[in-house]
């Protein structure tokens, strides 16, 4: 019996020489990830979606459609993408007079639940990207991060994580922990951090 190889991870040096930053309170309200990308989900992830669904409707109205929810997935075999609306926004995105909030996120804080077991990865990775680079997954920033403003150089940013700090475990969950750096190994374990409802 053959294994496959181990996948071998590259650091992007983008990951420490970006500060990270996440707007108190939830994105501003016209600049969110929330709007404009794909995200793929696993159907495992649907599910725990599909779960919150009353929960949802009361923070997005538009999602119910007559006595149930609207198909808010498109089949991309294996997996599933979120059916972004007309104007390319997730349909799970609210939004208050100041903030853009991810309903799922604000119900997990809500409501004690683990933001991991309902959000779907590609949304809590944000804005760590994968990228096949050769014969090995090169680890970097989403470019829409900058435009953003999820992320900065650090001198714009002093005393604000760099990516690499700020998504540790992330990359952890992603990667391995043999891909980060070893000073970073030992620490690289679930903590318990409350991010705003993005």
């Amino acid at each position: 019996m053959s294994r496959k190889p181990a996948k071998h991870f590259v650091l992007d040096p983008c990951l420490t020489e970006l500060a990270y930053r996440c707007a108190e309170g939830g994105c501003p309200r016209d600049r969110t990830c929330c709007v404009g990308l794909s995200v793929e989900v696993s159907r495992r992830e649907v599910r725990a979606i599909d779960s919150l669904m009353d929960e949802v409707a009361r923070l997005v109205p538009a999602v119910r459609e007559d006595d149930g929810y609207q198909n808010l997935f498109i089949d991309d075999d294996p997996d599933l993408l979120i059916d972004a609306g007309d104007d390319g926004a997730c349909p799970f995105l609210y939004r208050t007079r100041r903030h853009a909030l991810c309903s799922i996120h604000t119900i997990a804080l809500q409501t004690g639940r683990s933001v991991a077991a309902f959000k779907p990865a590609a949304c809590r990775h944000w804005p760590v990207l994968l990228v096949p680079s050769g014969s090995a997954i090169r680890v970097t920033v989403q470019p829409a991060a900058l435009a953003i403003g999820c992320v900065a150089p650090r001198h714009e940013l002093p005393g604000r994580p760099t990516v690499l700090e700020a998504y540790r475990d992330e990359i952890a969950e992603m990667c391995g922990a043999a891909a980060l750096p070893k000073a970073m190994r030992s620490v690289a374990k679930p903590r318990a951090r409350r991010l705003s409802a993005r």
